[in-house]
């Protein structure tokens, strides 16, 4: 049986024991708050952990792309699918319509005017309406309708007859700037009575959301007890990472599944013995400190093997570590490093490395990865 030691690096190394402990404790929780889990896909972007997501209970996924609809509906997993931004081009909405031809349901978010009008016109010719769901800025400003605004937002899209009002929809992303767990908390509440108050409005205007939605792994421990949520849709909880563990509160160290595998090239002689050089630069661990540009965390991951090295520097292909504090690392040695922020080395490779105790076990195709479906989408192009 081969060692993740035998591997060539680097490699992105997923830990099965992990990665299933993990999807398990959050379906289990989502089902005990009568809750359902519709993961976000973009974290993983894979159709075996999207297959273990299913087995664990979820019949619905968020999208963050195109590609991973098109993948998830092809593959049979999703009953139903949710995309996590708005359609506002011709192509991408054509590819929308094949899924709902397909037999997959499809909600689409909305929260302008412009948008709206425009998937009306589109749907129309296609003969086809769809459900959509508003999306409702609690804070962190980037999409989103004013939770006193939608009321008078859903009643102006009752004109769009190709347009279905299924509920409401938030990301609570400004959490992402949080210090600590207790600001993760109250984040967390604060939407919680936000969206309550969107959803007593629109009952009162004679509307009645089906779906009531948020969506972040931080404040997930928080959303699953909140009465007012009917689904969910966290996407980092699979694997977890530095920040969840080392800021917000979500997990432990010991509960983040997705490591990158790296080989200490060099300890330069110019150092003093203070500083080695690695074969995974920010490519492989991203540039993130932190969400939205701001910065929570030093250096840009955690090495579990030497836990008072540094990864300050990183080039595209490299890594530069102070070791001054870890004075047995040696050239040739193998690392494990946890990201900062996983969802970006998932995204760095084709391929995952599952393993069970050190050992091999499969290999985990990412094939949900961005602009994997791109010749797929020009031949249709061409051919229509």
């Amino acid at each position: 049986m081969v060692s993740i030691l035998d591997l060539p690096t680097p490699a992105v190394l997923v830990d099965l024991e992990k990665l299933e402990k993990n999807i398990k404790n959050a379906a289990d929780q989502a089902r005990k708050n009568n809750k359902k889990l519709w993961p976000m896909i973009k974290t993983h972007k894979s159709t075996y952990i999207a297959r273990l997501q299913k087995d664990h209970g979820s019949d619905g996924f968020l999208c963050g792309t195109i590609d991973e609809a098109e993948v998830l509906a092809e593959s049979g997993l999703a009953k139903a699918l949710m995309l996590a931004y708005p359609v506002a081009d011709e192509v991408n909405l054509k590819r929308v319509v094949r899924i709902a031809e397909s037999g997959t349901r499809v909600i689409l978010r909305i929260d302008n005017k412009e948008n709206a009008k425009f998937l009306d016109e589109q749907l129309k010719k296609y003969g086809i309406s769809l459900d959509y769901v508003v999306k409702v800025d609690v804070g962190l400003h980037r999409f989103g309708v004013s939770p006193e605004k939608v009321v008078d937002f859903v009643k102006s899209l009752e004109r769009y007859k190709n347009l279905n009002f299924a509920g409401v929809a938030t990301h609570p992303g400004h959490v992402y700037g949080s210090s600590n767990p207790k600001e993760v908390e109250n984040i967390a509440k604060d939407v919680a009575r936000k969206i309550e108050g969107v959803v007593n409005s629109l009952r009162s205007a004679g509307f009645e959301p089906e779906i009531v939605g948020t969506g972040s792994t931080p404040t997930l421990r928080f959303d699953v007890e909140e009465p007012i949520y009917t689904h969910l849709f966290p996407g980092n909880y699979i694997y977890y990472d530095r920040l969840q563990a080392m800021v917000f509160g979500s997990a432990t160290l010991e509960d983040c599944a997705l490591t990158v595998l790296a080989t200490v090239l060099s300890i330069p002689q110019h150092s003093g013995g203070k500083i080695a050089i690695i074969n995974a630069g920010s490519k492989y661990l991203g540039l993130d400190k932190g969400a939205h540009g701001i910065e929570v965390v030093k250096g840009f991951g955690h090495i579990v093997e030497h836990p008072n090295a540094v990864i300050f520097g990183l080039s595209e292909e490299v890594g530069e570590v102070d070791i001054s504090n870890e004075p047995d690392v040696k050239v040739g040695s193998r690392i494990n490093i946890i990201p900062n922020h996983s969802c970006i080395t998932n995204n760095a490779t084709s391929y995952l490395v599952g393993h069970k105790n050190g050992k091999v076990k499969r290999i985990i195709k990412v094939d949900m990865r961005n602009g994997a479906r791109i010749a797929e989408v020009i031949a249709n192009v061409m051919a229509d």
